[in-house]
């Protein structure tokens, strides 16, 4: 395994909070960011990746979707998103693809698409080793640096070598779609405090996360938060009887910045309503799925457990 020297390794430090979970000695050799980022040794942090009105207008889109499901209400209805007509309790955890257009209207779409470009913009401009380590399609050593598959094993299929002459960042993959998403992603997530919504331990097998509270901690909910285990590959997917090494709650707005091997968990919800904005990806590959390469295009294809319970 490579030494890494957290205290040298970002100019960002001044910016942006890095948020170690693994311990370093001063002697440690420096490696670039991008690097400690694929080895699930640290969650970046990057403040006002949304603006406080993007947070509210997709906070209340989501909760009309939540209201119209629960409800089985149709789009059309006049009535739909009056509380008084409630007629069922939501679930402790709902999920709503965002390019669901049952769900969200053409301008939340493009709301989201807007705060990824943005997220994408700073990681390109201001940490190009995320790009060099984890999706540059000509690197030899692209399938080295890959998450495990679902099935706990090594990527073996690399992305087309001549796509990095038409795409050399990760707005170009994302403009030129030649991203692989996690199901149903970009999505945005509602966990309900009075059921105590969460979502368990697993890690999302794709290069990158980026995570995006909607709603602020004591202001709009309590307990919550995304929890982290350190170990990487080494830590199970669902590290039973272990308790989170690492529990991060920043301001709505704040994206969360981690690789694809890092065990998390959406931390139990005692109290409001916590709701996050989130999506995985990888470079695109000849052996991705069909039904992971939509992105924000309708219409998305979704397993029966991808709403939540």
């Amino acid at each position: 395994s490579r030494n890494k020297n957290p205290a040298s390794c970002c100019t960002l430090r001044a910016h942006h909070e890095l948020h170690w979970l693994e311990e370093f000695e001063d002697d440690d050799e420096e490696v670039p960011l991008g690097q400690s980022i694929a080895d699930g040794e640290v969650i970046l942090c990057l403040p006002k990746a949304a603006m406080e009105d993007e947070c509210e207008s997709l906070l209340q889109a989501a909760q009309e979707a939540e209201y119209r499901r629960t409800n089985n209400f149709d789009n059309d209805d006049d009535d739909y998103y009056d509380s008084t007509t409630t007629t069922a309790q939501p679930a402790a955890r709902s999920r709503f693809s965002v390019a669901d257009p049952t769900a969200f209207s053409t301008e939340s779409v493009q709301q989201c698409e807007d705060i990824i470009l943005r997220v994408m913009d700073c990681l390109d401009e201001q940490v190009p080793s995320i790009y060099d380590t984890l999706f540059w399609p000509a690197s030899e050593t692209w399938c080295d640096w890959q998450p495990l598959d679902a099935a706990g094993n090594e990527r073996t299929v690399p992305p087309d070598a001549n796509l990095a002459n038409r795409a050399d960042s990760l707005r170009e993959l994302y403009e030129q779609g030649e991203l692989e998403w996690s199901e149903g992603e970009p999505a945005i997530n509602i966990y309900s405090g009075d059921l105590g919504g969460a979502f368990g331990p697993h890690k999302d097998h794709l290069a990158l996360t980026i995570l995006i509270p909607l709603t602020s901690p004591d202001v709009s909910f309590g307990g919550g938060g995304t929890g982290f285990w350190a170990g990487n590959r080494d830590t199970l997917e669902n590290p039973e009887g272990r308790e989170a090494d690492l529990v991060l709650k920043p301001e709505a707005g704040s994206a969360l910045v981690f690789g694809g091997d890092v065990t998390h968990a959406g931390m139990p919800v005692d109290a409001g309503i916590r709701s996050v904005f989130v999506c995985s990806f990888s470079t695109r590959t000849s052996a991705s799925p069909s039904d992971r390469l939509h992105g924000l295009k309708a219409p998305p294809v979704t397993s029966a457990n991808f709403k939540g319970t």
